[in-house]
């Protein structure tokens, strides 16, 4: 701004303006010494009254690490247990140390430096008497330790002790009061200075108030509206799903009634053809007792079907188990868990319920799988020895428990749920039931499923 720019704009001011706006800058200025004055001042006797309220506390820790090396001496004179020592050789080095720091605060003081090089003397000899008793009882000389006992020459240690640290703290009190008063006047002269200071301000806090309260309303009006966008996106998550569960769950059932009428195929049609053949061969059998090796070409050739027979079982349990349709959930898994493991050498237990209550195909069938899914992958990850298969009932809900020594897994890997681990928790979920897995290295797997009984009606 050069100097015709100045002199036109101070010709535009009315000279009322420029009065105040002088008085107002003068007013600011002498505010600022005052208080400028006033914080120095304020300053000086908080760091004053600061150092008598800490006297006084390093005063009343060395009182207390006195009395606690005192206690720690005579449980350590009366008992001659070492674990007295430890405690004892902890309060005299804090008494020391409060010593050495009333005399780094107060020692160039000179109303105060008398009374604390005699309080530091009383300390030493008592800390000194203390030791010795000590050392005494170190040296295996009990007689003189009571002698200490009996004597009174502690007790009056501790007397003077005590009064010379009340005269102290009388004096730190004192000081301390007077500092409080003197803040308590600077306080009262800054907050006049400071008042002038918030008149002069409230026009522009006023109006910085009405633009905040503006950005304060907009910013109000745009998290509602976030919250109702994050609303709107989250029900929409929970639907989709609620989708997916529901598909996943169609896919499992469909998959588990594809499986039932293969099965049946398998059974019917395929297990007719095996059987017809094994009736053919069993003719030519008979009708070739002359060529031995045609015997032997027919001996393998039934043996081959004796072989398709077997897988044909195998594969038919696996899609759906006939025990469980015949005798029920606890039949099919002790012969499902006793022939798998069998075949994998590995020792099991399981434990079913003798008479259970009879159980919906669907919820049978999902335990079962339940069961298929974590003995198989025992015996392909775990490295096991063992796996303990149990089944019970409660009254209002089934508990499936499979459990090995194997490796284990950390708990990263169960946070991250594999596609079958994933399908379990699924399956368990969809009947409105509870899963859990635990597992740690080294220590084995254990899975459970906690599932509702079916309400009767």
């Amino acid at each position: 701004m050069n100097q015709s720019t100045l002199r036109n704009w101070l010709k535009a001011v009315p000279p009322k303006v420029l009065l105040v706006l002088l008085l107002t800058a003068l007013v600011s200025v002498l505010v600022f010494a005052v208080s400028e004055l006033a914080f120095r001042g304020i300053t000086g006797q908080r760091e004053a009254a600061y150092r008598s309220m800490v006297g006084q506390t390093t005063l009343l820790r060395l009182k207390e690490r006195l009395v606690q090396a005192e206690s720690a001496q005579r449980g350590y004179l009366l008992t001659q247990q070492p674990r007295y020592l430890a405690p004892y050789e902890k309060a005299v080095l804090d008494a020391r140390t409060a010593q050495a720091s009333l005399v780094t605060i107060f020692g160039h003081d000179p109303t105060l430096h008398q009374p604390i090089t005699e309080m530091g003397l009383l300390v030493e000899r008592k800390l000194d008497e203390l030791d010795l008793t000590v050392r005494l009882a170190q040296n295996k000389q009990p007689g003189w330790i009571k002698a200490i006992l009996r004597a009174d020459v502690e007790l009056g240690l501790m007397e003077r002790v005590e009064q010379q640290s009340n005269q102290i703290n009388a004096m730190l009190s004192t000081r301390g009061k007077e500092h409080l008063d003197t803040l308590t006047e600077l306080f009262g002269q800054q907050r006049l200075g400071v008042g002038l200071v918030v008149f002069l301000n409230l026009s522009f806090l006023a109006a910085l108030g009405a633009t905040l309260v503006r950005n304060f309303y907009q910013r109000q009006q745009q998290q509602r509206e976030l919250t109702r966008h994050a609303q709107s996106l989250e029900a929409a998550v929970d639907l989709r799903t609620q989708e997916l569960s529901e598909l996943s769950t169609y896919l499992q059932n469909n998959a588990e009634q594809e499986k039932r009428t293969l099965a049946r195929d398998l059974h019917d049609e395929f297990g007719a053809l095996l059987t017809s053949a094994k009736l053919d061969v069993a003719w030519l059998q008979s009708r070739s007792t002359a060529v031995p090796d045609m015997l032997g070409r027919l001996q393998q050739l039934s043996n081959s079907l004796d072989e398709a027979v077997d897988l044909k079982r195998r594969v038919i349990e696996s899609l759906r188990p006939s025990l469980l349709d015949h005798l029920g959930l606890p039949a099919a898994l002790q012969w499902y868990v006793q022939d798998t493991c069998d075949r994998a050498d590995l020792a099991c237990d399981v434990t079913v319920p003798d008479n259970p209550q009879p159980l919906p195909p669907r919820i049978a069938i999902d335990l079962y799988r339940l069961v298929q899914e974590a003995v198989n992958n025992t015996i392909k990850y775990a490295h096991a020895s063992v796996v303990e298969v149990t089944l019970s009932e409660a009254q209002d809900q089934w508990h499936l428990s499979i459990k090995d020594d194997g490796v284990g897994m950390a708990s990263l890997q169960i946070e991250h749920l594999s596609h079958g681990l994933a399908g379990m928790r699924h399956r368990v979920r969809a009947l409105g039931g509870r899963f859990d897995i635990r597992s740690v290295p080294a220590q084995g797997t254990w899975v459970q499923a906690w599932v509702p009984m079916p309400t009767q009606g």
